[in-house]
């Protein structure tokens, strides 16, 4: 189950980051253990509270092992971002 994110990207040309916790309340019906619904959840909430930006990296802190999983928004798709195709050690 993750606990928090923090969502990076642009606005306007400039760096921002958004955090928070991640509660049932905050995200009803969503698997929180499920990393990219978390993802798209939180995406959806956020452009409709009219927040605006390029979103390219979200990390979320995994409750169980205290440690972050890293994704990004690469070739129109969240991914891990130990997965990304230019990791010499893969063959994608």
């Amino acid at each position: 189950m993750y606990i928090y994110y923090i969502l990076r990207g642009t606005r306007n040309g400039a760096e921002v980051e958004l955090e928070d916790e991640i509660t049932e309340e905050q995200f009803p019906g969503v698997d929180l253990s499920d990393a990219l619904a978390i993802i798209n959840h939180l995406l959806q909430k956020i452009r409709a509270e009219g927040t605006t930006g390029e979103w390219e990296a979200c990390d979320l802190t995994d409750a169980a092992f205290e440690s972050e999983d890293s994704y990004i928004y690469i070739n129109n798709r969240w991914m891990r971002r130990s997965d990304a195709p230019w990791r010499k050690d893969k063959f994608n």
